[in-house]
C-alpha cells in the first residue's frame, strides 16, 4: 500500500529535524542556556518567543527542507503539492478536466513541509528544553 502523502511529508520533515539535531555549532542563545543543538532552540522559540536571530533560524529550516524536497521524485512531488493551497487551487480549476498531470513547485512544497517541521517543534519537548523554560520561568 502505498505511504499517505500526509506520512511523506513527515517522514521529510523529520528527516530535517534530524539534521537540525545535529547542528550543535553557532547555538545563538548562550552557554548557559542548556540547549545544545539548532533544533532546540528553534523548538523554544516556535514555543515561546522569537529571538532577533529567527531570520536566519527560518531560512536554515527552509534550506534544510528545500534540499530534501529537492530529493523526491517528480511523482511524489507532485502529489504533495496537490496538499498545498496553490495545488489545491489547482485541482478545484482542473476539476472535469482530464490533464496529464499535475504540475507542481518545489518552493511550495517545502513552505508546506516547513509549516509541518513548525508544527513538530510546538510539541516537541526534552530534557533541555524543559529546564530552559525551568530556569526562565516560562
Amino acid at each position: 500500500m502505498p505511504e499517505s502523502t500526509a506520512a511523506v511529508a513527515a517522514r521529510v520533515a523529520r528527516r530535517a529535524v534530524r539534521t537540525l539535531i545535529r547542528m550543535r555549532d553557532c547555538l545563538t542563545s548562550g552557554d548557559d542556556s542548556g540547549l545544545v543543538s539548532t533544533w532546540e532552540e528553534i523548538c523554544v522559540q516556535v514555543q515561546f518567543q522569537e529571538s532577533v536571530y529567527w531570520e536566519a533560524y527560518d531560512y536554515t529550516v527552509y534550506d534544510i527542507v528545500w534540499r530534501e524536497v529537492k530529493r523526491l521524485p517528480p511523482s511524489v512531488l507532485r502529489t504533495l503539492w496537490l496538499d498545498t493551497i496553490p495545488g489545491q487551487d489547482w485541482l478545484i480549476e482542473a476539476e472535469g478536466e482530464q490533464p496529464e498531470s499535475p504540475p507542481y513547485c518545489i518552493d511550495e512544497v517545502a513552505e508546506h513541509i516547513t509549516r509541518i517541521l513548525y508544527d513538530m517543534a510546538a510539541d516537541w519537548s526534552n530534557r533541555h528544553i524543559r529546564a530552559y523554560f525551568k530556569r526562565h520561568e516560562v
